[in-house]
């Protein structure tokens, strides 16, 4: 009788160019402090993650970045994130924002979160409102 063993490989994921980028740990928080909040492990991947995640406001996106800026102020506000929103507002000013524009990206955040509260309390389902879409689009 022939038994087989299977051996499990190890793989090892990093990112030369991440950990080239900065020598040490401390030099990462340095150059990042937000690059504290993942465990040691991890903090380099993380570190290119946001770097990457950051061109959603850049001029490599199709969405101009106070345009970006403004999405996420309306999502800040409708997940009630306080960081999020300080952090938006002002990223938002400084891509040129006014705010008028900022308290229209709230007040869009709030008006869907009502419109959908409504929606799924009276269970208005998708063929209702399927029908009035539609018809809008005639």
């Amino acid at each position: 009788m022939i038994k087989k063993i299977l051996i499990p490989f190890i793989i090892i994921n990093f990112s030369l160019d991440a950990q080239n980028s900065s020598n040490s740990y401390e030099e990462l928080l340095e150059e990042n402090p937000f690059n504290s909040m993942y465990p040691k492990f991890m903090a380099f991947e993380s570190s290119e993650y946001f770097k990457t995640f950051n061109k959603l406001f850049s001029d490599e996106t199709p969405i101009p970045a106070k345009e970006a800026r403004l999405a996420a102020i309306s999502a800040s506000a409708a997940m009630r994130c306080e960081y999020c929103i300080f952090a938006q507002v002002k990223l938002a000013k400084d891509a040129g924002a006014s705010e008028e524009e900022i308290k229209s990206a709230i007040q869009i955040a709030a008006e869907v979160q009502r419109f959908s509260t409504l929606l799924y309390g009276n269970e208005f389902g998708f063929e209702k409102l399927s029908k009035i879409i539609n018809k809008e689009e005639e």
